[in-house]
């Protein structure tokens, strides 16, 4: 079992066998006199730690039972824990961690996982002896969330807990997975520096453009770019081996053929480094070949402790100032704002990129997953939730490695930040096309994708263009607190076909307060209608938009306003915009406005400008479905936090017998 460490990094937990005895040996020999005096209770010989290790080594099942922790690529014992019968139902447990290991939540990684395997063997109580100034190990026991018993005794202390997970126990663990992902996440979206290996001294290339982006956007680090073949690249002087490289390397981005790969990550692991961002294609995507090549990647980045990004994925950026990090191959840089977003698509996040810049819709950082052989969306998520610089998640899914996890996540992160996710696959022809591209385990039904969905609070759109019509909406404007809209428009027509979308949605259009009515009596032309839609006719004003919008914004029916705008021979679109945002400065963000401006070019720059963001639309239907989105959203954030149901009566092997003889009728 791999786990995750504090600090981001990786470790191997398995069994102790026969064949550990020499490891077990040269780990004990590491540790200090301190940590060896706190284990053993005193001072001991080599002799003695001879045969302490070659014990651990031989233990019987039926005695008890070890399990090592391992780092690096050969292998090395980093922990130790086990547990020896003492009587009935109870063991003795203890463990030891090297010095360079503690601190980073490894020994309650073996407690938890021990104590697992002495309950499915009939250990229902761990006993353990400590020392009194031993603090280390009876924090060790306590942070792990078990229910401890402790009774000091003359010299020492007696520590009792039974093995079975306790809510508190099941919390830490969560707690800890929680802390090593955003630091895992940290390592790459953070470094302090990037190499490039595979580096191209030509743009157009894949290897050149990754180089020159990290170049142009400004990347606060070192940029070191290594090629085999050549001493400078685009003016950048440049190392033939990794292992010339002088200084540090938090972070590889790696740009080489698929069979170069697996070389280039080994060096990356001797020279320390913490992350890798394999560009590559030629892996799982491609068939058995490529998935045997991807096990080895993970397995040689397990083994030094780094974490992966990819492979087949077209890299990662961050716009935080202080870092500016574009580690793509991306034509354009992305515009600076508070949207995370990861694609599994490569391809797909280009087209993101470049899409989201024409809605002045700005990425705080963006992560390609590739393959996600390791970096999924669920560490991701976790990261985004306690990153200041994001307040909207994008995702575009086209697998779920652990949807249980993700809804267990996702539920938690959709309190505080919105998530947005186009999940493909919905078709069977799209579920094939999903799986052989990215190697997907999981085809799952759409079905219950939605349920997973609902449940977690994660806004589902159908589209891609729908996803940013609902991230615009909440990267400038608050959830509506209820379903009631108003709808503002200078065409009947247009009002017409908004007010038919809202109540196919899920919105209503009530008719507004006769104290609204009245103001509207008194601003607008006589030939307008005050009903709901408020049809302003094509010669309203800029002031009339202007003043409407604040009337709207004060009647208490009214949740949210949809101002939609066709430009007549006058006003200006450039005036109507100017009037619209000082209407909505004067709501001070109490109720979200969404605008619609039909017209041949873009939305106006005074709309985007301003310092009050109002999302705008092509069409009024675009604007009533993310309205419609959002305001499930927020009456979902509303609910009280349910707890999961737990069942205790399952008859687990009746229903297994069930399904068996189902499928034994096909």
């Amino acid at each position: 079992m791999d786990v995750v460490l504090r600090d981001g990094s990786t470790a191997r937990i398995r069994p102790t066998g026969a064949e550990d005895q020499a490891k077990l040996l040269e780990f004990l020999r590491g540790l200090s006199r301190e940590t060896l005096e706190l284990r053993f209770f005193g001072s001991v010989s080599d002799d003695t730690l001879r045969r302490r290790a070659a014990d651990w080594a031989k233990l019987e099942p039926e005695d008890g039972f070890g399990v090592v922790a391992m780092f690096g690529r050969e292998g090395r014992i980093v922990g130790h824990a086990m547990y020896a019968r003492t009587r009935g139902d109870r063991a003795e447990v203890a463990l030891v961690i090297a010095e360079a290991c503690q601190g980073e939540g490894l020994g309650s990684a073996l407690l938890l996982e021990l104590a697992q395997i002495a309950a499915e063997r009939g250990i229902h109580v761990f006993e353990a002896t400590v020392l009194p100034h031993n603090h280390r190990m009876l924090a060790v026991f306590r942070d792990s969330g078990f229910a401890l018993q402790i009774q000091p005794a003359p010299g020492q202390i007696r520590v009792d807990f039974p093995t079975k997970m306790t809510d508190s126990a099941k919390q830490h663990l969560e707690d800890r997975e929680w802390t090593s992902a955003v630091n895992a996440v940290q390592s790459f979206l953070e470094p302090r520096s990037v190499a490039v290996i595979g580096a191209g001294r030509r743009r157009g290339t894949i290897g050149g453009e990754v180089l020159r982006n990290l170049l142009d956007f400004g990347f606060k680090g070192p940029v070191l770019p290594v090629n085999a073949n050549a001493d400078v690249v685009q003016s950048v002087v440049a190392y033939r081996d990794l292992e010339d490289v002088p200084e540090p390397v938090d972070l590889a981005v790696i740009v080489v053929p698929a069979e170069a790969v697996l070389e280039v990550a080994e060096d990356c692991g001797s020279r320390g480094v913490q992350a890798l961002v394999v560009i590559s294609a030629g892996f799982a995507e491609v068939g058995e070949e490529g998935r045997a090549r991807q096990d080895e990647l993970l397995q040689i980045c397990r083994a030094a402790g780094m974490r992966l990004v990819g492979p087949n994925c077209m890299g990662i950026l961050n716009a935080n100032p202080d870092v500016l990090l574009n580690a793509t191959f991306a034509p354009a840089p992305p515009s600076p704002g508070r949207v995370g977003f990861m694609s599994q698509s490569g391809a797909l996040g280009l087209a993101v990129i470049d899409f989201a810049a024409s809605l002045g819709l700005g990425l705080s950082s963006f992560v390609s997953v590739g393959n996600k052989a390791d970096i999924s969306g669920n560490d991701l998520i976790r990261y985004w939730e306690q990153d200041r610089d994001t307040d909207v998640i994008l995702l575009y899914l086209e697998s779920f490695g652990n949807p249980r996890k993700f809804s267990r996540i996702a539920r938690r992160v959709a309190r505080a930040k919105p998530i947005v996710a186009v999940k493909s696959g919905r078709s069977p022809a799209g579920a094939r096309a999903s799986g052989s591209r990215t190697g997907a385990l999981i085809a799952s039904s759409d079905v219950t994708v939605d349920a997973l969905f609902r449940q977690a609070g994660v806004i589902r759109t159908d589209t891609l263009e729908e996803m940013f019509d609902v991230a615009s909406l909440l990267a400038s404007q608050p959830p509506p607190e209820g379903r009631r809209v108003a709808i503002l428009t200078n065409a009947g027509g247009p009002g017409i076909l908004c007010a038919d979308t809202c109540e196919a949605e899920g919105l209503q259009v009530p008719l507004l307060a006769e104290e609204t009515r009245t103001a509207l009596r008194n601003l607008l032309s006589t030939a307008a209608s005050v009903g709901n839609p408020v049809d302003m006719i094509a010669s309203a004003t800029p002031d009339q938009y202007r003043e409407a919008i604040r009337i709207l914004g004060r009647d208490s029916s009214v949740d949210a306003l949809i101002v939609i705008f066709i430009p007549p021979l006058i006003p200006r679109p450039a005036d109507a915009a100017d009037a619209i945002v000082e209407g909505v400065r004067s709501l001070e963000g109490r109720k979200p406005v969404l605008t619609v401006f039909m017209q041949a070019r873009e939305v106006p720059d005074e709309l985007r400008a301003a310092d009050v963001r109002i999302p705008s639309y092509a069409f009024p239907e675009d604007a009533a479905i993310a309205l419609a989105r959002v305001a499930d959203y927020g009456e979902w954030r509303t609910r009280p936090v349910e707890r999961l149901a737990e069942f205790n009566d399952i008859r687990r092997d009746e229903a297994a017998g069930i399904i068996a003889a189902a499928l034994g009728r096909e």
